[in-house]
Formats: C-alpha cells, sequence, structure tokens
C-alpha cells in the first residue's frame, strides 16, 4: 500500500508527508500547525516546511485565526480537496473491492488487528486522529 500512496503523491506532484498532511486537513478540516504537528508525529519545524512547500504550490492557505491574531490556521485550497477527494475516491473503490464478501465482524477484526500492525511497525497509530 505504500507504494501506491507514493504513486498518487508523485502523481499530483506532491512527497508523501505533503500528501499526508493533506489527507489531515481533509479529514480535520481548517488545523492550527501544531495540531498538524500532532497528527503527523512531526516537530513543529517539519511541519512549518511542509506547510511553506503545500503554499507555494498554491495547496494550503494560511489564515489569521479569528480568536488569536498570532495563530496561524491552515486551510485546504480548491486545488488540494480536488486531489484529496480523488485519493481518497481510488482508495475507497480498492477497498470496496478488496473486502466485498466479508460480513461487519470479520471487517472489525480485520481492522483491529491492522491497526495494531501498522501502530508496532511504524510507532504511529491512525487512532490519534479523532473520530468524525
Amino acid at each position: 500500500m505504500s507504494g501506491s500512496i507514493a504513486r498518487a503523491a508523485a502523481n499530483y506532484g506532491l512527497t508523501v508527508p505533503r500528501l499526508e498532511l493533506l489527507f489531515v486537513l481533509g479529514l480535520q478540516g481548517e488545523c492550527k500547525q501544531v495540531e498538524l504537528s500532532m497528527y503527523l508525529d512531526c516537530s513543529p519545524r517539519q511541519v512549518t516546511a511542509l506547510v511553506d512547500g503545500l503554499e507555494a504550490g498554491g495547496h494550503v492557505e494560511r489564515k489569521m485565526s479569528p480568536e488569536d491574531r498570532r495563530v496561524r490556521l491552515i486551510t485546504l485550497t480548491d486545488k488540494s480537496r480536488r486531489i484529496v477527494d480523488e485519493v481518497v475516491s481510488a482508495r475507497v473503490a480498492l477497498a470496496e473491492w478488496l473486502f466485498e464478501g466479508l460480513d461487519d465482524a470479520e471487517l472489525q477484526t480485520f481492522g483491529a488487528m491492522s491497526e495494531r500492525l501498522v501502530s508496532r511497525m511504524s510507532g504511529r497509530a491512525l487512532s490519534r486522529l479523532p473520530m468524525q
């Protein structure tokens, strides 16, 4: 799967970390950079570099927070919203094909085991993102 993510990123002229940041914004909506740092499990400095590159490419915008002028909120542009939607749609279609015929209990078991394995392999867990 990581190869398919790298190919998807490359198809849009992005790196995997930049595409991951777009996915987080697609799921969470507008975020503070410190929140992105937490979701992506990387340093604030790394997030700043990612956001700088994405902003230069027209993928994200920085907006001043209405509550605190010192805080910048990061949001997707229409361009990157389309990218996220296209990649997510393709991945959903693939998942539907892969898991066709499995019942809810089998899917729940598979999901729980996958999360544990991903967490062990990478030290990062998808469950850090709040459920919608």
